[in-house]
């Protein structure tokens, strides 16, 4: 099932956000609770990874999902997804279009996580 969680790696906390498998009701759950642990922290400190796979749905709530990038931004020092195929990544950067996160797309977690804590 898709959780929220901090992990350390390489030193360094990560919020890692597991969308994979994740049904579209479920999705919006997960944005409410990790929305809650981001907004905990001081600002501007937030890494965050968002790790997706092959049975990562596609979302609808393109509204919901650009009010939670606006409503988190001030925390975020940096964020990532990893895992999406193509049509979700072309997807998912029209939505990121409206944001002014620090955000990048990567093939797998790993270089997403080493991504991350180079900021």
């Amino acid at each position: 099932m898709a959780h929220a969680k901090f992990i350390t790696f390489e030193g360094k906390r990560i919020l890692r956000i597991d969308i994979n498998n994740c049904t579209t009701d479920h999705f919006e759950d997960l944005l409410i609770e990790s929305g809650k642990m981001i907004r905990k922290e001081p600002l501007k400190s937030v890494l965050a990874l968002a790790a997706g796979g092959e049975d990562t749905p596609i979302f609808t709530n393109r509204d919901g999902f650009v009010k939670y990038l606006e409503e988190n931004e001030p925390y975020i020092r940096g964020s990532a997804v990893s895992g999406l195929d193509k049509l979700k990544s072309s997807m998912f950067l029209s939505v990121l279009s409206r944001s002014n996160r620090n955000m990048m797309l990567f093939d797998n977690e790993e270089k997403a996580k080493k991504w991350l804590v180079s900021l």
